[in-house]
Order: C-alpha cells, then structure tokens, then sequence
C-alpha cells in the first residue's frame, strides 16, 4: 500500500469503529433496559430468555419454551448506519414460519423501538405456538384476545 492508501484505510477504520461504538452503546443501553422488562415477565410465563449471543455488531435474545420450541431475536448492525433487527420462529409441528425483519436508521433506534419490536416478536412467536399445539381453531378463537 502506497501512504495515501493507508491514510485513507485508516480513515476508513475510523469510520467503522464509530459505527460499531454507536451500536455497542445502543447494545448497552436500548437493548439491555428492554431485555430486562421482557426477561422477568417471560420467565413468569414460563419462557427462559437468555442471550445466546453478544458480540460487536450483533445481539440476540432468545425466548425458549422448550428445547425445540423457541424464538431467536437478533439486532445487527447493518452497513455503517443501520440497524436491523430479525425474529426468527422455531416450533415444531407448524409449518416454516416467516422470519420478522425490519431495519432502521441506526441513529434513530431507541427504547421505544426496540420495546415495539420485543413485543411484534412475542406476539407473533405466541400465536404460532397456540396454531402448533391448539391448532388453528384456537388461535381463530385467540386472535380478538
């Protein structure tokens, strides 16, 4: 590399470390706060939240009803400026359920967010249960609930 590549490889890494930093402080402070409110009231419904994964640039949450039956939500950074967050459904017996994702500005994620897409996830994850193991009926009879 010539020194006007380095300088602008250097420049390059910089603007990737604040990237990273601003996630990890979304991390910290947005995800850790809401994961907290959902962990207790999961766990008093008898799911086990736990964080499988917390590296740079990437979280997951997963909320578990038994071995099999769970749903993993991962918020990445995405690109430089971006988040996207993706909920992904395994529960036997049902059909391949299709992942949840969105993305968003990185710099306008916040509690708020982030709250709402704790509760589209568990939403979702707990009608896909109720049509595997009650059957569609029952969560025809659930869905005014």
């Amino acid at each position: 590399m010539n020194d006007w590549q380095k300088r602008f490889s250097q420049k390059m890494e910089l603007v990737r470390d604040v990237s990273r930093e601003r996630f990890a402080q979304f991390a910290r402070t947005d995800l850790g706060t809401v994961f907290e409110e959902f962990r207790e009231f999961t766990f008093q419904q008898g799911i086990q939240p736990t964080t499988p994964i917390a590296k740079p640039g990437i979280q997951t949450f997963k909320f578990a009803l038994t071995e099999n039956t769970f749903l993993l939500l991962t918020f990445r950074l995405k690109g430089l400026e971006h988040c996207e967050m993706l909920a992904e459904y395994f529960v036997p017996k049902h059909e391949k359920i299709q992942p949840i994702s969105e993305v968003m500005e990185l710099s306008d994620v916040d509690g708020e967010w982030v709250r709402g897409m704790f509760e589209q996830a568990l939403e979702r994850y707990v009608e896909v249960c109720v049509e595997a193991f009650a059957g569609k009926n029952a969560a025809a009879q659930l869905a005014g609930v």
